[in-house]
């Protein structure tokens, strides 16, 4: 079993949400989400109706993503970076990508 785990400050909203991708076989990924937010409540239902996820088609740029579909359903904020989050941990999880910190710094320039 492979886990990966993301902890997402989500910026203005003060809404925090980590997030656990778990796998057994480096493809079928599941998700244990802790969240303060009520629209990632609504996404990770629907994802857990669609779950396992299959991390193939979740980075086929071709194929729709399962994260995506369910925060738009989910009523997510369009900026909202929980899903990508999601997205990065499924690749680790599986075995896709390397574990690294990504950081984003926003300021406003007068």
């Amino acid at each position: 079993m492979s886990t990966a785990v993301a902890d997402i400050q989500a910026g203005i909203c003060g809404h925090r949400t980590v997030a656990r991708a778990v796998t057994d076989d480096g493809r079928a990924t599941d998700f244990e989400v802790e969240t303060t937010c009520d629209n990632i409540g609504r996404m990770m239902a629907l994802l857990n109706e669609r779950s396992p996820v299959d991390a193939y088609q979740e980075i086929d740029p071709r194929a729709q993503s399962a994260i995506l579909a369910c925060a738009r359903e989910g009523r997510c904020c369009t900026d909202c970076i929980v899903p990508a989050s999601l997205i990065k941990a499924l690749r680790v999880a599986t075995n896709l990508a390397l574990p690294a910190d990504v950081t984003i710094t926003l300021s406003r320039e007068e």
